[in-house]
């Protein structure tokens, strides 16, 4: 019994640790023509600095809520500052004119909109990718790719 109960404990803690080691893919808009972007310029959307895609539509930003798993590994990579500073950036009232930030709870809710908002751009969980959004590069790599940005720890 006792050799059950660590086998399961060692299980639960494999699977807790793999919850946190997500790869996470940038989406856009399927008509959206942009194919790839760099992390530095992946940051200037995120900090509001570019606003609006080559083609002049407005650039919204979808996220899962910050405090949610793995929102702290993206928040730090893409914006280049720390947890505490991204989240200022992404939260600042002033952004709702430039590049507005949208939070949801989920993946799908964050495909679901950027399905639907051809400015939309969107990080999510690889696994989570529907046929309903493009996925683009980033520094000229597609997730799983060795040496991408985005992936986990």
């Amino acid at each position: 019994m006792r050799r059950r109960l660590l086998i399961l404990g060692l299980l639960l803690i494999g699977v807790t640790a793999a919850a946190f080691a997500t790869d996470f893919a940038v989406i856009v808009h399927s008509t959206n023509p942009v194919r790839a972007t760099t992390l530095a310029d992946l940051g200037k959307i995120f900090k509001g600095k570019t606003h609006t895609w080559p083609t002049d539509r407005n650039i919204t930003i979808v996220l899962r809520d910050p405090d949610s798993p793995g929102m702290k590994f993206v928040i730090e990579k893409i914006l280049g500052v720390t947890f505490e500073e991204g989240k200022a950036i992404l939260n600042d009232p002033s952004r709702k004119i430039t590049a507005p930030v949208v939070f949801v709870s989920s993946d799908e809710e964050v495909i679901k909109i950027v399905e639907s908002s051809p400015g939309a751009i969107g990080v999510v969980d690889v696994y989570n990718i529907t046929s309903g959004v493009k996925v683009i590069k980033i520094d000229d790599k597609q997730p799983f790719d060795p040496g991408y940005s985005l992936k986990g720890h």
